[in-house]
C-alpha cells in the first residue's frame, strides 16, 4: 500500500446521552451515569440539555474526539 497509513488500532465509538456543560468543558452524561468529555467540538449554549449521539475516537479514559454529533430525535 504505496502512500496509505491504516491504522488498526483506532478505537471508534458512538455515545449517546444528555449534553452538559461541566467544568471540564462538554461532556455527554450517558443514561448509565459514564461522562465522555468532548475534544475538538465547540457547542453553542442553546445545544446543552438536549439528548445526542456523538462519534469519534476515544483518545483518553473519558475523552471523545468528535467526527460528527447530532440531536437525537424527540
Amino acid at each position: 500500500m504505496d502512500g496509505i497509513q491504516f491504522d488498526m488500532t483506532t478505537n471508534r465509538k458512538r455515545i449517546s446521552g444528555r449534553l452538559e456543560h461541566l467544568p471540564r468543558g462538554a461532556v455527554i452524561v450517558t443514561v448509565a451515569g459514564d461522562h465522555w468529555v468532548l475534544e475538538d467540538y465547540e457547542p453553542s449554549n442553546e445545544d446543552f440539555g438536549f439528548e445526542v449521539t456523538a462519534e469519534g475516537i476515544v483518545v483518553g479514559f473519558d475523552r471523545l474526539r468528535v467526527e460528527w454529533l447530532g440531536q437525537v430525535p424527540a
